[in-house]
């Protein structure tokens, strides 16, 4: 009892001088924040976009129609993961900080994208047990100018508060693409469908959570999908910081068929 409490003391002090010689900044505002705060200052959080109402059974994505089980775009496009788990809506603030979680070297930001992730959806994904948290990569060339990929930083970070392994290992990245964001629905499909590369042949995995920060038209977690199915992988589930609100919260019920 008393080597515990010693313990918790001890980390107590260790965790007051650690935030001391590196202090955490909000990751909406980049106030610096108190000790007592968090992730996120008290003024940004009621900023945080969270996913509520409807939301489709496959993607994760808000639905205005109370009665559809999918959204518009998973009706298009068949989608071969069983299902994602995204946190929040990709709007602003959160565009802005993931921006700069993802090009400008704030990668303590992923400890409160992580804490979202968990708070939204952390007893699914410990309900569907996934073997290992496998990052979307990214191209060699990217890498060597960021430094750091995003999607690992928030997997290992993830890993650290859930106790499920990240394999960074079994995908490779083998096509330097267009931005996604510059390309139409379409052209997401053509431009990532043959981007990524198997590391090995098979793996003795059978359940796998890709991890991503956005998801759009999930061209790329469908791309991911279908090699880890080939790799002799059963299910594939996704998890990300958010998802983009789609076509169904515009008011449009369904696309013509292609």
């Amino acid at each position: 009892m008393i080597g515990n409490k010693i313990k918790k003391i001890l980390n107590k002090i260790s965790g007051s001088l650690l935030y001391l010689l590196y202090p955490h900044a909000c990751p909406f505002c980049g106030r610096v924040l108190e000790h007592e705060e968090k992730d996120i200052c008290g003024e940004c959080e009621p900023l945080i976009p969270r996913i509520s109402g409807p939301v489709c059974l496959k993607c994760g994505k808000e639905i205005i129609d109370m009665e559809a089980e999918l959204c518009v775009d998973c009706k298009r496009l068949l989608r071969s993961y069983v299902r994602g788990f995204p946190a929040l809506n990709y709007v602003a603030p959160l565009k802005e900080s993931i921006g700069q979680f993802k090009y400008h070297n704030k990668k303590e930001y992923a400890a409160f994208f992580a804490s979202e992730i968990i708070r939204a959806h952390g007893k699914n994904i410990l309900d569907v047990s996934p073997d290992v948290l496998v990052p979307v990569p990214l191209h060699k060339k990217k890498m060597q100018r960021r430094g750091y990929n995003q999607a690992a930083v928030l997997a290992k970070e993830l890993s650290r508060k859930l106790g499920i392994p990240v394999d960074e290992n079994i995908i490779e990245r083998c096509v330097n693409t267009l931005p996604q964001k510059m390309l139409s629905g379409d052209e997401r499909e053509n431009n990532i469908k043959k981007a990524f590369l198997s590391c090995k042949k098979c793996v003795e995995y059978k359940s796998v959570m890709l991890v991503d920060d956005i998801y759009t038209t999930g061209a790329t977690i469908e791309a991911c999908t279908r090699l880890l199915h080939d790799m002799g992988v059963k299910d594939v589930f996704y998890t990300s910081i958010s998802i983009g609100r789609g076509i169904d919260l515009y008011g449009i019920k369904e696309l013509p068929k292609l």
